[in-house]
């Protein structure tokens, strides 16, 4: 599989988000902060998790309307900054069709946060979907 693809691959693959979907958007009577920041400490209770050959997920939290996913890439993992809007992209389309769309629609931003190693040491990457991608 080619470097694009499976960093392409982990941008759209996020823990809890049908029971996020459900608890905020479709009837909880809660903060949506509460019940997110809440959701986000039951999910990093399983976590590290690897969820390929290459990437493990880290952490998820909610802070400030940003729901953000925490990735760490293995040593080697061709990570390319150079197609941060290929990555973007591909993320807007994944999650503006899907039921993460209703995250943006309430003005939640969701944001994947890579680290990872290359020749000049720890770096990192971040891709943001904001409110009104899906428009």
């Amino acid at each position: 599989m080619n470097r694009t693809v499976k960093i392409i691959a982990a941008i759209v693959i996020v823990l809890a988000i049908p029971a996020v979907i459900q608890k905020v958007m479709f009837g909880s009577k809660s903060d949506p902060g509460k019940v997110l920041t809440k959701l986000a400490d039951e999910t990093n209770a399983g976590l590290p998790r690897k969820i390929d050959a290459v990437t493990t997920l880290t952490r998820v939290e909610y802070d400030q309307k940003v729901w953000r996913i925490h990735y760490a890439m293995d040593r080697g993992a061709a990570i390319d900054p150079g197609q941060i809007d290929k990555y973007r992209s591909f993320a807007a389309k994944q999650i503006c069709a899907g039921e993460m769309k209703t995250m943006l629609e309430n003005k939640i931003t969701i944001e994947y946060l890579y680290t990872y190693t290359d020749s000049g040491g720890e770096q990192k990457l971040k891709v943001s979907i904001p409110p009104g991608s899906c428009s």
